[in-house]
């Protein structure tokens, strides 16, 4: 069980990143609240594998760097869910086991960014994202264009300090216009207005906010001096008085079954609001229940989120093609009368691959049910076979690729099928995309859809001819959306680029298995592009968690002529070729080698970034959670709860001083 809690750890700490951080879910929250919810079991019934780096601990996400932190005075907590009714009768009997007579009042959930605003003696001073509850984003200035947050409280009296919490959102229709805006001026769409509002308010460029027109309902007082208050009903009459936009109240009742008939009524009217909800929320309304209740270490335990399926929608599939990506695979696509699904206009959906297609028995004609991962990826959920007319069509892969008409392989012991054409321009146009990606080379403004202009001009055709671009000037002017300022902007970027640590070349080559961690990895043991290319799969699978597999196939790639050539053109071209993390992480030392430490406390001199460079330039591996396989627990100052786990499985327990003791002797 150790095994699958530490891919759900895994995998939901990357999602969450994906939507809290970017601002581009890319599974449903459906999906998402599934795997934590399997999570939350199996770390009950197992608490010897529960990491402190656990998703079930967390709130929303770490703070962006781009913006000063805010610690929150009321920490920032999110809700428990419940999926089906019975757990709303399960939280309800949890309610009444405390003795207490509850009232509950029911809101819906605005699916937007939570925010805090804190205001003294009536002034708005400062508002926050929630972060990871603790700490959030300081975007003040940003809140202040959104005409619906009062900078003055409208109130005769002075309220000494006030922080309230809010969900800023987008509606269907300030939506619908941006991406129109977005459409005609070439640049990329917003998948949905939760991005939308998401991304708005984390502009470094409040004027760039102001313009987006976002709104905001405040859901929950957190903090006031000087009134007190009995319910939440109140509270909420309290703050529309004082200028706010509160959260409308659907219903207040005793009666659970009465709240579930409320949710009901919401679901039914869900397409009708003019923003987007995805749920519905379920309070105490009394303020002394909800101190008797307190919270989890994550959410509160008075109130808890209905959380409704994804919206679907019926359609009908007029085609299936298939798109080449960079790595030369060919990946099936639905085509199909288009339909308004989550708030945008979508025709197309992935179908994966031949697997999908034959198990969901997919065909060309097939009425089917759609619907958006994360409200973000279209998807085919369920082909509706009762409205078979005998028309529907089977799909086979093409034998010859559609781009270059090359051959197309069935991939051993996969269910993916490859164009072997070198020159595939389908692989080229994904290369290109891919090299210049913000996790590769981050070459801002080489769009997919500039790499598509460029290489339909014959501007380039490999990797090496985006560093020629400064060479063309003359002709990128002619491109249209492509002014003065974006040619310059795009060729201070390529330039740019070439300081580059060289992990981001080697993940930007795309070579297959190699991901952005392996590219980490190989930066740090090889200090130039030289001495890569020149190992062999021995060097490689010597580096601890490096497999044979990844070891193979950049061994592979290298020895391939065509990839030599673009390295030698790279070089010419001024690429940084050398490691510039190689130096800090050269091993000095095996003193450590084999052994496993885990590092808790804070250190006077030390930071844990160098107490973890010291022991792995000594041999030694450092991990974030305590197992049987830990070998040393390295305790500071202010221990948190890996003392006492390392304790009970006896695991060595040691200071700085026997650390560099160890080193010294």
């Amino acid at each position: 069980m150790k095994k699958r809690i530490d891919e759900l750890v895994e995998l939901l700490n990357y999602h969450s990143r994906k939507y809290h951080e970017e601002d581009s879910p890319i599974i449903s929250d459906y999906d998402y609240d599934m795997l934590l919810k399997e999570l939350a079991e199996l770390e009950q019934l197992y608490p010897m594998y529960k990491s402190d780096s656990s998703p079930t601990l967390r709130i929303g996400s770490q703070p962006l760097k781009e913006f000063a932190k805010v610690k929150h005075e009321i920490q920032m907590e999110s809700l428990s869910n419940a999926f089906t009714y019975d757990d709303l009768y399960a939280f309800h009997e949890r309610i009444l086991k405390e003795s207490i007579k509850p009232e509950y009042v029911l809101e819906k959930k605005i699916d937007g960014l939570s925010v805090s605003l804190e205001y003294i003696n009536n002034k708005f001073v400062r508002g926050s994202t929630r972060g990871d509850g603790i700490f959030g984003e300081d975007i003040t200035n940003n809140l202040k264009t959104i005409p619906y947050i009062p900078l003055i409280l409208q109130i005769n009296e002075i309220i000494p300090y006030l922080e309230v919490r809010g969900e800023v959102y987008m509606d269907k229709e300030s939506f619908k216009k941006i991406n129109e805006i977005a459409a005609q001026n070439g640049d990329k769409e917003f998948a949905n207005p939760r991005n939308a509002a998401a991304g708005s308010l984390r502009q470094l460029d409040p004027k760039v906010t102001a313009r987006r027109n976002l709104k905001i309902f405040i859901f929950n007082l957190q903090k006031i001096q000087g009134i007190d208050f009995d319910t939440h009903v109140q509270t909420l009459d309290f703050l529309h008085n004082a200028g706010f936009e509160t959260n409308e109240i659907v219903r207040v009742s005793e009666n659970i079954s009465d709240i579930i008939s409320g949710i009901e009524e919401i679901q039914s009217k869900r397409l009708s609001y003019k923003h987007d909800i995805d749920g519905a929320v379920i309070k105490l309304n009394n303020l002394s229940d909800r101190l008797i209740l307190g919270s989890t270490a994550k959410a509160p335990r008075w109130a808890i989120a209905y959380k409704y399926p994804p919206e679907q929608k019926e359609t009908v599939i007029k085609d299936i093609f298939v798109q080449v990506g960079r790595s030369g695979v060919l990946t099936p696509n639905a085509e199909f009368d288009p339909v308004f699904v989550s708030g945008s206009r979508i025709s197309r959906a992935t179908l994966h691959n031949m697997d999908f297609i034959n198990s969901n028995d997919i065909r060309v004609n097939d009425h089917v049910l759609i619907q958006k991962a994360g409200d973000v990826i279209p998807e085919v959920v369920k082909v509706l076979k009762d409205k078979r007319s005998g028309n529907e069509i089977k799909f086979n892969m093409p034998n010859k690729c559609p781009l270059c008409k090359s051959d197309v392989i069935k991939m051993e012991d996969k269910a993916a099928y490859k164009c072997i054409g070198i020159n595939c321009i389908g692989q080229i146009s994904r290369r290109l995309e891919h090299f210049c990606s913000k996790e590769a080379m981050d070459i801002e403004g080489l769009s997919t859809a500039a790499v598509e202009k460029f290489l339909d001009l014959k501007l380039v055709n490999n990797i090496s001819d985006i560093y020629d671009l400064h060479l063309k000037k003359d002709l990128l002017i002619n491109i249209d959306g492509f002014g003065k300022k974006s040619i310059e902007k795009l060729l201070t970027a390529i330039e740019k680029s070439k300081q580059n640590n060289i992990d981001r070349l080697i993940f930007g080559l795309g070579i297959k298995h190699i991901g952005k961690k392996a590219s980490s990895l190989i930066a740090d043991n090889f200090s130039n592009m030289d001495e890569i290319i020149s190992a062999d799969i021995n060097d490689f699978t010597s580096i601890d968690t490096f497999g044979e597999i990844m070891a193979k196939s950049i061994v592979g790639y290298f020895k391939n002529d065509d990839a030599i050539e673009l390295i030698n053109k790279l070089k010419i071209q001024g690429i940084n070729m050398e490691s510039q993390s190689f130096s800090n992480t050269k091993k000095i030392s095996e003193k450590l080698s084999g052994k496993t430490f885990v590092i808790t406390g804070s250190f006077n001199g030390h930071t844990r970034d160098e107490l973890k460079q010291i022991i792995s330039k000594n041999g030694g591996n450092v991990t974030d959670s305590i197992s049987k396989k830990t070998d040393y627990l390295l305790v500071g100052e202010n221990p948190g709860s890996k003392l006492s786990k390392a304790e009970i499985l006896g695991i060595r327990i040691i200071n700085i001083e026997e650390l560099i003791s160890t080193l010294l002797y």
